[in-house]
């Protein structure tokens, strides 16, 4: 799931802050629909497991939903700046979801500390990217897995791009090199992956 992101889509984006506002709150109240109708729906549908003789509706992406609502299922939100990091820190605490992994996260190091707090795991990448703000140090990109994971944050790596994968050695490279040192960094795109998917006993 995209997050609704408070931020500009780039130097080309002239949208003004009240259309942005605008936006956001639209994309916002959507995703609280979709999530009530979820939860409704994984009340209705566990019920129905109970009881056979009830009868429920075949809404396969209602029912993909309601495994996320119950736990089974992690949901993995893509969210990078900072303030929308906290704002899908504070909807995911309030929807009470078990299990939530943030993908993306380009600016995880300003609000490490928070995400460590929450227990959220990260898929975090690309490593080998431009820093997010022209005001950024060049290297906030290559030390953002490592400055995420010194505050206690499980951090795994990637990509994002299909193409791309065979790079994902020198992303980790990279982490490593900037602050993640090569244990963790190793880690990052073998052990921790599984462990954050729940396969690594397998």
């Amino acid at each position: 799931m995209n997050f609704p992101s408070g931020g500009r889509r780039g130097f080309f984006d002239q949208r003004s802050e009240e259309d942005i506002k605008k936006e956001v709150e639209r994309s916002q109240k959507a995703m609280n629909d979709v999530f009530d109708q979820a939860a409704l729906f994984a009340k209705i549908d566990s019920a129905a497991q109970k009881d056979p003789s009830l009868k429920k509706e075949n809404n396969p992406e209602m029912q993909a939903l309601a495994k996320v609502i119950r736990g089974e299922l992690p949901l993995m939100i893509e969210v990078n700046s900072a303030e929308d990091i906290k704002a899908a820190i504070k909807w995911v605490a309030e929807r009470k979801l078990k299990r939530v992994i943030f993908s993306g996260v380009a600016e995880g190091w300003r609000v490490a500390e928070e995400i460590a707090k929450a227990g959220i795991p990260v898929i975090t990448g690309p490593v080998l990217a431009l820093p997010t703000r022209a005001s950024d140090p060049y290297d906030s990109r290559y030390a953002n897995p490592g400055l995420m994971h010194k505050a206690g944050v499980k951090v795994a790596l990637r990509t994002s791009s299909a193409e791309d994968a065979r790079r994902l050695p020198y992303n980790a490279g990279f982490a490593a090199a900037y602050g993640m040192g090569k244990e963790a960094a190793l880690r990052a795109v073998t052990i921790v992956p599984a462990q954050i998917f729940g396969v690594d006993k397998e």
